[in-house]
């Protein structure tokens, strides 16, 4: 019986010699390339279950006759509980040596069946619980996925290649809120979830049957991660936590999720509320828009943070700081204007310089990281993200909302509208971080 982290020759980003780097000719370029690709529709399909919630928020309280608070917690802390808690000792059992292949198709069908659960819950208890277990199968499929791109990319390539698999964010929410805002116009939420949940079943089987695990570590100065020690859970997070610009990175990124998750999760019910739009409307639009401008701010990210890079870190952070500086001004701005138009088309800018971070917030987490913690560092990124934006955004901005919406005589679009505007400062304090951790790395090469 063959080795089932021994690669063979003929499958797709495999290694064509045990212990050594990918090929670097064409056809290795291509396996590396399809086996990227592949990662990148999974993680549009991870974002596709774990969004599609959001366009169907409206629906879902009027049949559970929920308060906003509760809807935040189904959008935000349902979904975030397990993801933070499982994330780190997943990923510490990826840096062991499982073949990350089978557990990224595993995590794959996981998540596609608790969603097609969801479709069938009859309470908010039960879909409180169906949501945690779609969190749960999520928790360990980004760090198996970042590790993977490390063991497939030389350090010079990782932000280009992360931008492309973190293009599957913005392609994946499109796909949540338009599949999700005209099927459950045409027919009901629980439909929605249904069409949601199914692709992801295929996929992630033909992950396991198509895609192969690389050498770990075969693309860095240092060779496979096999001649590198492996160390203690608890001391490969004390090692990534005195990295300094580790650690401001990973603040700066928790913050902007947080205003991103918060006025992401609430972003289709304000333009419900404050603008009478429909709920096809909102999804197809707002979807696009996301999907589109989305993709566009990623895969800029992702190449300025190669072209940016050569020279040290420090340079593939300026760029995506000054979009996370400009969000602050045209998210106040797109929740003040009356024009329900005007909205959608600032949205356009909005979404692009706010998605210029996320492709080089993988690449630092990974490049700052030993090759035997990159799973764990990007549990910790992803932990911290998430607890911080996925779980608490969305339940913040709820609560906000109801206590806003009461100072207002009860009005719900605006307690909603201040909610969001208040999220907005998380953007400037991300970006203190961010500007942080490139002083310190830039401090760093010159001593």
């Amino acid at each position: 019986m063959s080795n089932p982290l021994q690669p063979t020759a003929t499958a797709v980003g495999v290694e064509p010699q045990s212990g050594g780097p990918i090929a670097s000719d064409a056809a290795g370029q291509r396996r590396r390339t399809t086996m990227l690709l592949m990662l990148a529709f999974i993680y549009s399909l991870n974002y596709l279950d774990r969004q599609i919630v959001v366009i169907l928020q409206e629906p879902i309280k009027a049949d559970f006759q929920l308060a906003d608070w509760e809807l935040g917690l189904l959008t935000g802390g349902a979904f975030g509980i397990f993801y933070t808690a499982m994330g780190i000792p997943i990923a510490q059992i990826i840096d062991r040596g499982v073949n990350r292949v089978r557990l990224v198709g595993l995590f794959t069908v996981g998540w596609s069946l608790m969603t097609l659960v969801c479709g069938i819950t009859r309470n908010f208890a039960q879909f409180f619980g169906a949501r945690m277990g779609v969190g749960l199968a999520e928790a360990g499929f980004a760090p198996a996925a970042h590790s993977l791109i490390s063991d497939l990319f030389a350090p010079r390539d990782r932000s280009r290649a992360a931008g492309i698999f973190a293009m599957g964010v913005p392609i994946g929410v499109m796909a949540g809120l338009s599949i999700g805002g005209i099927v459950a116009q045409a027919t009901d939420w629980r439909t929605a979830l249904f069409v949601a949940g199914a692709p992801g079943l295929l996929a992630g089987l033909a992950f396991m049957l198509l895609a192969r695990e690389p050498v770990r570590g075969a693309m860095d100065e240092g060779g496979p991660a096999g001649e590198t020690p492996q160390v203690s859970f608890w001391e490969g997070l004390r090692i990534l936590g005195r990295s300094r610009p580790f650690v401001h990175v990973i603040a700066g990124s928790a913050a902007i999720a947080f205003a991103q998750a918060g006025i992401g999760a609430w972003g289709p019910s304000f333009l419900i509320r404050s603008h009478g739009m429909s709920l096809a409307q909102v999804g197809l639009t707002l979807g696009l828009l996301t999907g589109i401008c989305g993709a566009l701010g990623t895969w800029l990210g992702g190449w300025q943070g190669t072209r940016f890079s050569r020279n040290g870190l420090q340079g593939m952070i300026w760029i995506p700081v000054v979009g996370v500086l400009l969000c602050a001004p045209l998210y106040i701005t797109i929740m003040l204007l009356e024009n329900g138009t005007l909205v959608l088309w600032l949205f356009v800018p909005t979404f692009i310089v706010g998605a210029l971070w996320t492709a080089p917030s993988i690449a630092l987490t990974q490049s700052l990281a030993p090759v035997s913690m990159r799973a764990r560092a990007s549990a910790v990124y992803i932990v911290a993200a998430n607890l911080i934006g996925v779980s608490m955004g969305p339940l913040v901005a709820g609560i906000l909302s109801d206590w806003f919406a009461h100072m207002e005589g009860g009005d719900p679009a605006s307690g909603l509208r201040y909610a969001l505007i208040a999220l907005t400062f998380f953007f400037l304090w991300g970006a203190a971080h961010w500007l942080h951790a490139a002083r310190l790395l830039a401090r760093e090469q010159q001593s």
